[in-house]
Parts: C-alpha cells; sequence; structure tokens
C-alpha cells in the first residue's frame, strides 16, 4: 500500500553552480557514494548532481514531511544498482522516522532534460501494516 507519494524538479544550472561555487554544499547534501558517482559521470556531473537533489526533495515529500529536523538531505542517498536504476537508501534519523511510520520500500524515478533535473518517489508500507490500514477501513 502506497504511505506517499512526492515529486521534485529543478533547474540542472543551478545545482551546477551550488556544487562549483561552493564544495561545502556537495559535501553536505551528499554522501560520499554519491560523490563519486557525480563525480564518474564527467560532463554529465552536474546533471547527475541535479536528479539526485531533486531525487532527496522528492523522497521528503513522499515522507509527508518535506525536509525537516526528522527528514534531511544528507540522509537521504540515492544510487544507482549495476543497470543503472536509482535506488534509495536512508540513514540516520531519516532511517528511523520512515521505520516509525511502517515504510518498507522507496520507489524512485529519475530523469532529465538539457535545462531540468525531476523525481518522482513512492513510499510503500510494509505488508503487515498495510493489511492492518485496509482492515480498519472496511470496519
Amino acid at each position: 500500500m502506497i504511505y506517499g507519494i512526492g515529486t521534485d524538479i529543478i533547474e540542472i544550472d543551478r545545482i551546477e553552480k551550488a556544487c562549483g561555487e561552493n564544495s561545502h554544499f556537495i559535501k553536505r547534501y551528499y554522501t560520499e557514494r554519491e560523490q563519486e558517482l557525480i563525480s564518474g559521470r564527467g560532463r554529465r556531473g552536474g546533471s547527475c548532481a541535479a536528479m539526485n537533489f531533486a531525487g532527496k526533495e522528492a523522497v521528503a515529500k513522499s515522507l509527508k514531511t518535506g525536509i525537516c529536523w526528522r527528514v534531511r538531505l544528507e540522509q537521504i542517498e540515492i544510487l544507482r544498482d549495476d543497470k543503472g536504476a536509482p535506488y534509495v537508501v536512508l540513514h540516520g534519523d531519516t532511517l528511523q522516522y520512515a521505520k516509525k511510520c511502517g515504510i518498507d520500500k522507496i520507489h524512485i524515478s529519475l530523469s532529465d532534460t538539457a535545462v531540468l533535473a525531476m523525481a518522482y518517489a513512492v513510499a510503500e508500507l510494509r505488508n503487515e501494516i498495510s493489511d492492518i490500514l485496509q482492515e480498519e477501513e472496511i470496519i
């Protein structure tokens, strides 16, 4: 059962400028593994950084909070599997919050154009939580 959905869109050049002008930005908001992913993309590094940033925002929205003290950008990690598909890894307080809400998995889709990066995230409840909610809705 779906817990929440989130989407975000961002201009790639805004993230490229933030990353290029200030190394603090990339170190603050991206994990080491994300930084490696971004730097490994060469010319497309800015686009990758923007898609990941949009992904982090979309994940936060799918948790129904947005960015707050419980859900923090630097604790949302967007990586790629061996086929290139993006996936989400949560850490710290953000992971604990998701567990408390009964979230089992967060699905993510990323896309970009020459100018924009966007993301769409779906937070999914664990099956037992979903079963309880469905029973409550029937009553």
